[in-house]
């Protein structure tokens, strides 16, 4: 049972989600104009569908061709002086297929309410077993979620983070119920951002649960052959040509090292970019193995002794899996949403050593706090320094499984 005094702190965060969404309500409404001309990166994904729509698949990669298609349906888009790149897989552009049929502005007003029904569903999916009690409904889950700024972010570029965490979400279900194979399938389906995906079915499988490859790998093989018809199997060489080649150019689409919320961002802020690979990508290396083996070898023991280490172990994973990630935007800190609906129940649990309640509390009203994203990455510029509330929240965690679950294994 939830204390008075906790339920009275909830209604507050309540509240100032709310408010959050509201505001970022009125920005959108704001901005609406350039948001249907085609400034967000979801002219990216509609010219994926675009091109599978004109039986253009082998040309996906092609950038003279993204760019024509772009001039057609956003001219008018004057920060650009060549396309915004699709950087998804083949197979992803298969979601954005029937959108194609309709004009920008009515396939980015579709995508957008679609999301927000998939945010919905997120909260129907997670598990709402003890001690992770569900505090809202899910309908005002959702509200909630739209006063989180990642959300935002997702919602005012198109981008398509919402879809992972649904796909994240429906795997921590899939586990809790000891369907590991169909977890493993799901997994694969959020291949489209597999910067993020391969660590967590790594995690997940170096944690105890190796029957998840078992759904995991012909999921993926699956995908592969589905990319392989979209754009012939040379994809299966051009594709990461086209993306080391992005790489190597930096500012393309507006993305740099410093702007991702990651431990390479932190890095390339501190230690500045380098040439490629550059000193930085050999400290990056050796720590996302160490912080994926760790995270590993903390959740093992406690995998399996109830939803309460599942639960906190899935949340680190997802936290490790961002930070260390090689490319990551702040829009994929949508998939903080699973920690932070799943986290609150726990603050109450008898027996949780305070230090850590503090750290849990405090990273999570960190992960919340909309103007210090409108401070960071707005403001000045220093998205990478989101590092910083996303590491306080997977260390508590860390110290919880630790101390308080690997008691009771």
């Amino acid at each position: 049972m939830m204390s008075t005094k906790l339920k009275a702190r909830y209604r507050f965060v309540a509240a100032f989600l709310l408010a959050m969404a509201i505001a970022h309500g009125i920005e959108f409404w704001q901005q609406r104009a350039r948001i249907v001309a085609g400034y967000g990166d979801f002219s990216s994904l509609y010219t994926s569908g675009l091109m599978l729509r004109q039986g253009k698949g082998r040309l996906l990669y092609d950038r003279h061709e993204q760019w024509r298609l772009q001039q057609e349906f956003s001219p008018n888009v004057d920060i650009r002086k060549g396309p915004m790149p699709f950087i998804r897989p083949p197979f992803e552009a298969l979601i954005f297929l029937p959108l194609a049929y309709f004009s920008y502005h009515e396939a980015l007003a579709i995508w957008s309410l679609a999301k927000v029904v998939l945010l919905w569903l997120t909260a129907r999916v997670l598990p709402r077993l003890h001690p992770f009690t569900r505090i809202y409904p899910a309908w005002l889950e959702v509200a909630l979620c739209l006063g989180f700024f990642p959300v935002f972010l997702d919602l005012f570029q198109g981008q398509d983070a919402i879809l992972l965490v649904l796909i994240a979400a429906s795997v921590l279900n899939r586990l809790q119920s000891g369907k590991d194979v169909a977890a493993g399938m799901l997994l694969a389906l959020g291949l489209f951002k597999f910067h993020l995906v391969v660590p967590i079915a790594i995690m997940v499988w170096l944690a105890g649960r190796a029957r998840i490859l078992a759904g995991f790998l012909p999921g993926t093989a699956a995908l592969l052959a589905f990319s392989c018809v979209i754009s012939g199997a040379g994809v299966l060489s051009a594709y990461p040509a086209y993306l080391l080649d992005l790489n190597r150019t930096p500012g393309v689409g507006f993305v740099t090292a410093q702007s991702m919320p990651n431990l390479r961002g932190l890095l390339t802020a501190f230690v500045g970019r380098a040439p490629y690979p550059g000193p930085i990508h050999w400290l990056l290396l050796p720590a996302s193995v160490a912080a994926i083996v760790l995270t590993a070898r903390y959740w093992r023991p406690v995998m399996n002794t109830g939803f309460p280490g599942l639960g906190l172990g899935y949340c680190l994973v997802l936290l490790v899996a961002i930070l260390t990630s090689y490319y990551a935007r702040s829009y994929d800190m949508t998939l903080l949403i699973i920690p932070l609906l799943l986290l609150g129940g726990f603050l109450d649990q008898p027996g949780l050593p305070p230090i850590p309640r503090r750290m849990i509390a405090g990273g999570l009203l960190l992960v919340i706090c909309a103007p210090l994203y409108w401070a960071l990455i707005l403001q000045l510029d220093r998205p990478y320094l989101l590092v910083v509330p996303m590491f306080i929240l997977a260390l508590a965690i860390a110290s919880v499984m630790r101390q308080s679950l690997s008691t009771t294994a």
